[in-house]
């Protein structure tokens, strides 16, 4: 797995060594990014369910200004770090062990807000729809909002489910389909 475009462009990413991870492919990396485009520059940076981290260190190489990484997995925990260490990314890298969707009610206001999230649960476990209803709630006083006007959520899943139209205040712009897999990218208004 290699980085595919910016400053990185060419590096090679650690692979998992263990079960249950389905890194992003490369193509649909540089979908991702091609549809992004210069929203990237600068952006805070989010992604859910992040694996290898793959998708936030290429948001990191293309110029986002930091990039906060969730994942409940031990093993992806430590699999982030390392790819962050070997591309000289620590610094603008932050990286979360913890259940997504805890991490959405209880601590993304406090590292937010984010201009771009991605998100990409396992696909056959009924987790994106809770994460995408999650990040489509309105804030409350006991949570602030950790996204801001204008947001773009990115929702990786399996081609065969479509997405629906909204998830809340969320509102899909575009279905891209690549494979079996799909992006549904949503914009907060």
């Amino acid at each position: 797995m290699r980085i595919s475009g910016g400053e990185g462009r060419g590096r090679t990413l650690k692979t998992p060594k263990h079960k249950g991870l389905r890194p992003t492919s490369d193509k649909v990396r540089e979908a991702l990014f091609s549809i992004l485009g210069a929203r990237v520059e600068d952006a805070p940076f989010l992604e859910l369910y992040a694996g290898t981290g793959a998708v936030g260190i290429e948001a990191l190489s293309r110029g986002a200004g930091r990039a906060v990484f969730v994942d409940s997995s031990p093993n992806a925990v430590r699999l982030i770090r390392e790819n962050l260490d070997a591309l000289g990314y620590r610094e603008r890298g932050y990286v979360i062990g913890k259940d997504v969707l805890v991490f959405l009610r209880s601590t993304a206001y406090e590292l937010g807000p984010f201009e771009i999230v991605f998100v990409d649960p396992p696909y056959h476990e009924g987790m994106g729809e809770k994460t995408m209803a999650a990040l489509g709630e309105a804030p409350s006083d006991d949570s602030p909002d950790f996204l801001v006007p204008g947001s773009v959520v990115v929702y990786e899943h399996y081609k065969k489910h479509p997405a629906p139209e909204s998830f809340g205040r969320l509102a899909k712009k575009k279905d891209y389909a690549y494979g079996d897999t799909a992006l549904s990218v949503y914009i907060l208004p």
